[in-house]
């Protein structure tokens, strides 16, 4: 289990903190829906990071066992400290890749498709981004760096990201010219066109400095991406800028077009859809009302669905193979209706009816015939399921208390 996974009760901890300065101080950078869209973009990750994460491990590996250039002491300051400087600079050109090609920019996108900035937004990764970073990394099996160590490594340098997602925090001085912010980051995820594409580094700054991609705060910062992705389904903002890659490459009439839009810097077009209108859907959109008397609900299911997370964790290795596998397709359903009740799609209910009705059978058959030794459990997912599909009707029945937020 990676650093960055073992990190989230410290995540959770730093997250209530900065909620309840905010409300201390008066002001307020979180959305209910936004903030569990980017926790569950982070839920994403973490079941597709085993078998995403292998794409890495086997040929870093290799590379280690057949073609390092150095041995190292493990014990040496210089394997771990140097070992993390270099995993910074990789992680500085994979990132600054990650936004200059259309394919690469499509996994890295989710992580900028808030419109908000908060510890939250940390959380709200491209689930399918390691599939595509990875050979970023592999000259540190050359240089000798051990996998344990660099797992290790690239944990650490990943949890340090998590504390730069904060607008309460200003200027820190010299460090500054150092590390990485939470200025200097909060100028990453700036749209202003003084912004993009600035402060790629994860830890340091001195990549940024010497490559020229550094800018520092100097004017208020639309946060987002120039084309927003109006949606809390977090599976749908996965695929959400490949999908306009995709209607330019069916639209186009040029084969050769189709093919390179791909690779092309991000944002380029083919010509003759150059001004055919992309969606432009704004923070008005993005940020859709949904009825008031939902809060609770949803916040109720965004908590179940992190608790069928972590018993996903912790059946990957000990329970049968169909455990897992359950718990993936419950968590998956779960976050899809979630985001669709948070975009106050009232005609898509039904489909959370359903969610929670076959969630209900799933648990009764579970204790009942599949893991009978485990019945309490199945028993309080069952009143748990009836008792939420009670509570949804309940609201149903009562169109005045829908009032839209």
């Amino acid at each position: 289990m990676s650093v960055a996974v073992l990190a989230f009760p410290l995540y959770i901890l730093l997250m209530l903190l900065e909620l309840a300065y905010e409300r201390h101080s008066g002001r307020h950078t979180y959305r209910l829906a936004d903030a569990c869209t980017s926790i569950n973009t982070a839920v994403l990750r973490v079941l597709l990071e085993g078998p995403l994460r292998l794409l890495l491990i086997l040929p870093y590996a290799w590379l280690y066992e057949h073609a390092r250039l150095f041995d190292w002491d493990s014990g040496s300051p210089w394997l771990w400290l140097g070992g993390f400087i270099a995993v910074d600079f990789c992680f500085y050109w994979a990132h600054r890749t990650l936004h200059r090609h259309n394919l690469l920019w499509g996994a890295h996108q989710p992580h900028h498709s808030s419109e908000d900035f908060n510890l939250s937004t940390a959380l709200r990764k491209g689930a399918l981004q390691t599939a595509f970073d990875w050979p970023f990394y592999l000259p540190l099996a050359l240089l000798g760096v051990p996998l344990p160590v660099f797992l290790l490594l690239l944990g650490v340098q990943l949890v340090y990201q998590f504390w730069i997602h904060t607008q309460h925090v200003g200027r820190l001085g010299w460090l500054e010219w150092v590390l990485i912010t939470p200025s200097l980051h909060r100028v990453h995820h700036g749209q202003n066109d003084c912004y993009i594409d600035k402060n790629h580094g994860g830890v340091f700054v001195l990549w940024d400095r010497l490559f020229g991609t550094y800018a520092e705060e100097r004017e208020p910062i639309r946060y987002g991406v120039t084309t927003p992705v109006a949606t809390f389904d977090p599976i749908r903002l996965q695929f959400s800028w490949w999908r306009l890659l995709w209607a330019d490459a069916r639209a186009t009439r040029s084969w050769w077009d189709k093919l390179r839009l791909w690779w092309m810097p991000t944002g380029w077009r083919p010509q003759d859809v150059r001004d055919r209108p992309w969606p432009k859907m704004g923070a008005e959109t993005f940020a859709r009302a949904y009825p008031a008397a939902l809060k609770g609900y949803a916040f109720v299911q965004f908590v179940a669905i992190n608790a069928l997370a972590l018993g996903f964790l912790a059946s990957v290795q000990r329970a049968a193979l169909w455990e897992p596998w359950l718990l993936v397709v419950a968590i998956l359903a779960g976050c899809v209706s979630l985001g669709l009740l948070f975009e106050g799609r009232r005609a898509l209910w039904p489909l959370e009816y359903a969610r929670l009705l076959l969630m209900a059978v799933t648990a009764l058959g579970w204790g009942l015939w599949l893991a009978p030794g485990q019945w309490p459990l199945a028993l309080g997912l069952l009143a748990f399921c009836l008792g939420s599909l009670v509570w949804l009707l309940w609201l149903g029945a009562r169109p005045r208390r829908l009032a839209r937020v």
